[in-house]
């Protein structure tokens, strides 16, 4: 009888471990972000409606793409908004005149930062987004330092890294690098490429930056990799933005196309942004 005893509350103890084992590898799969690599330590996943949260974003408003001869491509807060469907969104659309010039119209599209409220340095940086439907226009997910504009110490010292720009008529895409400021000096490097199926539906855009290198992802598959101009070694911080121009340069086949054939509003969606840190 002891013996029976025993037996059985050997089993009840290992039946309990089981069941504490398979619950907690089940919470693991459930919670991307138990992953021991990774630590989330920002995020935003834009639930409510209005303006995007005040103590992690900011908008301006202002002529942000000049054109002399024809309309200008505006940054305005009223473009920045939240869905009530857990989406950010970025418009663009034609407005009235606000230069006075011989246009009948400007455009308008919008952008967020985080400047002065968070900023970080290395980590894993991720957005889920769907691009817009209409050409004419180009949206970004973005890193920027105030530091970027130095020119002593290459990108080391600040980089834009763009982890992310995408249009609305082409599943061409591209990662790219700035530093040295934008004068003179400036020097860049890049990967453009097609990615089939990118006009359709949500995509993840990730950016893994250590001390060493930049490693970029879309739907977890690598794209590119990269030390080009020196890993920055500056905090940065985020931007999501749309940006149009009417110049010459933007409105040609290889970049965001002609804005007059499009029929705008048109929307930039983004589901989330989340911030790691490497364990």
């Amino acid at each position: 009888m002891i013996k029976m005893l025993k037996l059985k509350h050997l089993l009840i103890v290992l039946l309990l471990f089981l069941c504490a084992l398979t619950i907690g590898c089940s919470g693991a799969n459930q919670n991307p972000n138990s992953n021991q690599e990774w630590t989330l330590v920002w995020s935003d996943e834009f639930n409510g409606t209005g303006i995007p949260d005040p103590a992690k974003w900011e908008s301006l408003s202002y002529n942000r793409r000049n054109n002399d001869t024809g309309p200008d491509g505006w940054w305005s807060s009223e473009d920045v908004y939240l869905d009530g469907s857990g989406n950010l969104i970025i418009r663009v659309r034609k407005i009235d005149n606000k230069n006075g010039d011989n246009d009948s119209y400007d455009y308008s599209t919008g952008m967020v930062r985080s400047r002065g409220k968070f900023e970080q340095k290395f980590g894993r940086f991720e957005i889920r987004c769907k691009l817009p439907s209409q050409p004419g226009w180009w949206v970004a997910f973005w890193l920027m330092a105030d530091s970027v504009g130095q020119v002593n110490n290459s990108g080391e010292d600040g980089t834009e890294i763009d982890i992310f720009e995408g249009f609305g008529w082409t599943e061409k895409t591209q990662h790219a690098l700035h530093w040295d400021g934008y004068g003179s000096d400036h020097k860049s490097s890049g990967h453009p490429f097609e990615y089939p199926g990118l006009l359709q539906g949500f995509h993840t855009f990730t950016l893994d930056w250590s001390e060493t290198e930049y490693v970029f992802y879309v739907d977890g598959q690598e794209t590119w990799r990269t030390t080009d101009g020196g890993v920055s070694k500056t905090p940065e911080y985020i931007k999501i933005s749309g940006e149009i121009s009417t110049e010459e340069w933007a409105t040609s086949i290889w970049w965001a196309n002609d804005p007059s054939a499009a029929i705008y509003p048109d929307y930039f969606t983004v589901d989330y942004v989340r911030v790691y840190t490497r364990n």
